[in-house]
């Protein structure tokens, strides 16, 4: 992976905190996966929040209650067995 060498400015609380519990060598990929992680998270928010309305309750009217969609997933899973192939034809290799 390529690297790019970044410079910020952080908190001083944060810049102790992050030296009395991160040994200096593994400090650069503590960062990086915190950063990764985040960026991750606001990638999801954002995917979620452009989807918002994807889904119109009046367009599944027999998903209305806690109750009918109880009853949904359980019709799902009464087809399923853990022991045959998926449908489809796809096998799941573990």
């Amino acid at each position: 992976m390529e690297k790019e060498r970044l410079n910020l400015y952080l908190p001083k609380d944060v810049v102790e905190d992050l030296r009395r519990h991160v040994p200096v060598r593994e400090r650069t990929r503590f960062v990086s996966q915190v950063l990764a992680r985040e960026l991750h998270r606001l990638k999801l928010k954002a995917a979620i929040e452009a989807s918002a309305g994807a889904w119109r309750d009046e367009d599944h009217p027999e998903l209305a209650t806690p109750a009918d969609i109880d009853r949904w997933i359980e019709e799902g899973r009464a087809g399923l067995s853990w022991d045959r192939p998926l449908p489809g034809g796809e096998q799941d290799n573990g």
